[in-house]
């Protein structure tokens, strides 16, 4: 038994019915269970009881015994003296306010259904990364729906915390803040941390001034990244690293520490071939975050993204290294990655500050119209019977393991409630 689970019995009325009594076996009615208080103080505030006819107004604590009250030194605290209702689950000491008045106890213990801590002493003893797994599926599909969009909103206010750092850090520029987080996109996990400093290193205002001369871009993106240096063999890039001497020198340019990294992944995931792409994209950017905000359909803004890569990357995945020609545009999955990660997030926030609730509203129904992640954990749901239909699910799966199942917070989560309370 724990103090959490307590609350939850109680905020909830999962009670056995019948006639209760106070630990003195004095009757007792509960007119009305109390606000539910997670800041300091008193656990449940504005309750009612009625003891042995007569009614009380007032606070009520709660402890697995009683004589944590004094564990925790309530019996000193004036915050406490509102209380008149003391619930413990074990009841082993008499206790008293800082004004030496008793207050009466209620021992909930012979009132707790036994499914209810069965069902709580299942997920709370699995050790499997899902605790409710077996149970997942068995909640009614409308709870479970209803809760996954739920986390699915919180996943995108909490991303909002970040894009609102980078607000900020770009003086409340929205094109630059765009770019950041594309940037940080482009870079697809394993370097999307070097792209994001490679972003924060040339702003898109710079870029922009050449985005008359491809050359000049890439020489720009892959200077900064470090990957240009005057031992490469093929004109190509030995170009680019003069180009890239001049504009250093010209802009007064410091190239990221961060290096990108090339081992494990496939060749069309390379960041040089992804460098390629987003000089491709900077090339043709004419107020993309406008046409984003403004677009109707979430095939509009797909296109935005729409961009191949210059002649040289078509022949080669690395500098110096010919390859088969291929044209390595942007494919449907990165573009996905990049609607999911970085244009519905920013959407969504950019709706919250100019309180255009149609512009979130429309972020949160493109999760639903883009498709699935595929991911181990997406893999893990679908091994306990859940199938991700889309990247609503996907996203909301990610936050609904990563802060309540990765934490044990089974009884904040909507399908753990329903699981323990049966509701």
């Amino acid at each position: 038994m724990t103090e959490e689970l307590l609350h939850f019995i109680w905020k909830y009325k999962l009670l056995k019915p019948g006639a209760y009594s106070t630990t003195d076996n004095t009757a007792i009615e509960f007119l009305h269970y109390g606000q539910h208080n997670s800041h300091a103080g008193p656990d449940f505030l504005d309750a009612r009881i009625k003891i042995n006819h007569t009614e009380w107004a007032g606070s009520i604590e709660m402890h697995k015994k009683s004589s944590d009250w004094f564990l925790h030194q309530h019996h000193t605290d004036k915050a406490y003296d509102n209380v008149v209702l003391h619930v413990v689950y074990e009841h082993d000491k008499e206790i008293y306010n800082s004004k030496q008045q008793a207050i009466p106890c209620f021992e909930i213990k012979k009132y707790v259904p036994n499914e209810v801590l069965l069902q709580y002493e299942k997920l709370y003893s699995n050790k499997q990364k899902i605790p409710c797994g077996s149970l997942f599926c068995e909640v009614a599909e409308a709870t479970r729906e209803l809760w996954l969009e739920r986390v699915l909103i919180e996943r995108m206010e909490s991303k909002t915390q970040f894009i609102e750092e980078i607000f900020a850090f770009t003086q409340y520029n929205w094109d630059e803040t765009f770019y950041l987080l594309l940037c940080k996109n482009f870079g697809f996990h394993v370097n999307s941390e070097a792209f994001f400093q490679l972003g924060k290193s040339i702003p898109l205002t710079l870029l922009l001034k050449h985005t008359h001369n491809l050359n000049q871009v890439e020489a720009l993106l892959y200077g900064q990244s470090g990957l240009l240096h005057e031992k490469h063999k093929d004109s190509y890039p030995q170009q680019l690293h003069k180009e890239y001497q001049y504009l250093q020198h010209k802009y007064r340019l410091h190239s990221i520490n961060n290096s990108l990294k090339f081992l494990r992944l496939r060749p069309k995931n390379f960041p040089s071939i992804r460098l390629a792409q987003l000089a491709g994209f900077i090339l043709k950017y004419q107020h993309t975050f406008s046409k984003i905000v403004e677009a109707k359909y979430l095939q509009e803004a797909k296109k935005l993204f729409e961009v191949s890569v210059s002649g040289y990357w078509k022949t080669h995945y690395t500098f110096d290294t010919p390859s088969t020609r291929e044209e390595k545009p942007l494919g449907t999955s990165s573009i996905e990655n990049i609607m999911i990660n970085t244009v519905c997030p920013i959407l969504f926030f950019y709706g919250k500050q100019k309180q255009d609730d149609s512009l979130s509203e429309k972020a949160v129904k493109w999760y639903y119209q883009l498709k699935t992640e595929k991911n181990s954990l997406v893999a893990l749901f679908f091994d306990v019977g859940f199938k991700a239909l889309h990247a609503a699910h996907s996203q909301a799966l990610l936050q609904l393991h990563q802060n309540y199942c990765a934490q044990k917070k089974c009884l904040q989560c909507g399908i753990g409630l329903a699981i323990v309370g049966k509701r």
